[in-house]
């Protein structure tokens, strides 16, 4: 898909999640969601990898599944100037192991890749390897046992398998969004994705 058609393809697309309330399965309710877009602005230059330039002359961030009551995300890519945050957060994730005789469980690239995003609220964050074989893919990595998984073969093919999702995906995405309005012991769960395009996902197994 060319970044003109998966830009128009991200701003169209919306839906909502069937939810059912943690602890109180019987208490049930619908959020809407959509993926807020902001314009591309002049960056600095980017490394020639993953589509990289001709994503971010076309996005200047993406937070998806994006519940505008709570807050609640499922991912965000963000824009160039929040990198270095970012990147210094994960690497505090980072620092404690380096040294550790599991070192080389990590992948070679980690002292060298972009940090391009997160998901919300969670520790977790989204990188792209500069180096090596894995140049260009989308990882991501979860610090709940320092997992790193692929997660795309480029930025544009991340965005259509998020915008896509199979039943474990929309699950791992559940993990990290409550819902939360109000009391803070009133949470939900995801059960079901519908969407604007037929789609219909279910985290149910």
């Amino acid at each position: 898909m060319r970044l003109e058609e998966l830009e128009r393809a991200v701003l169209a697309h919306g839906g909502e999640f069937q939810c059912v309330q943690i602890r109180d399965e019987g208490n049930k309710k619908l959020v809407p969601f959509r993926h807020v877009v902001t314009p591309a602005v002049a960056a600095t230059e980017l490394p020639d990898v993953g589509k990289l330039r001709e994503f971010y002359a076309t996005f200047g961030s993406i937070l998806f599944y994006c519940d505008e009551q709570s807050g609640d995300a499922a991912r965000y890519l963000a824009p160039v100037s929040e990198w270095p945050e970012l990147h210094d957060s994960f690497m505090d994730w980072m620092e404690p192991v380096m040294d550790e005789p599991d070192e080389e469980l990590l992948p070679r690239w980690v002292n060298t890749c972009l940090v391009i995003g997160e998901t919300p609220r969670s520790g977790n964050y989204i990188l792209m390897p500069t180096q090596g074989p894995a140049a260009g893919q989308v990882w991501e990595f979860d610090h709940d046992g320092y997992e790193f998984n692929c997660a795309g073969n480029d930025l544009v093919d991340y965005v259509e398998r998020i915008m896509a999702p199979t039943g474990s995906r929309l699950t791992d995405f559940a993990s990290s969004m409550r819902f939360i309005t109000g009391d803070p012991m009133v949470q939900w769960w995801i059960e079901e994705l519908l969407d604007n395009r037929g789609g219909a996902v279910s985290t149910k197994a």
